[in-house]
C-alpha cells in the first residue's frame, strides 16, 4: 500500500496538490502547494512561501488528506 501511495506522489512531482491535514479539536489545515521533491520517508509540498513536509504514512492513516 505504501508504495502505491509513493508512486502517486512520484507521478505527480512538481504537479499542483491540496493538501487537508487534521489538527486537534476537529480543525483542518488546508495547505495549497507543488510536490517538490520527495524521499523514502516523506515528501516537500511547496507554494514558494512556505514548505511542507507529511510522511506517506500520514496519507496512509488518513492523517492527511491530498487531492491531485
Amino acid at each position: 500500500m505504501i508504495d502505491t501511495i509513493k508512486n502517486e506522489i512520484k507521478n505527480h512531482l512538481n504537479g499542483e496538490v491540496k493538501v487537508i491535514a487534521k489538527e486537534n479539536r476537529n480543525r483542518n489545515e488546508i495547505f495549497y502547494g507543488y510536490i517538490v521533491e520527495y524521499y523514502s520517508r516523506v515528501f516537500i509540498v511547496s507554494n514558494g512561501i512556505d514548505r511542507k513536509s507529511y510522511t506517506y504514512n500520514d496519507i496512509l492513516s488518513k492523517d492527511i488528506s491530498i487531492t491531485f
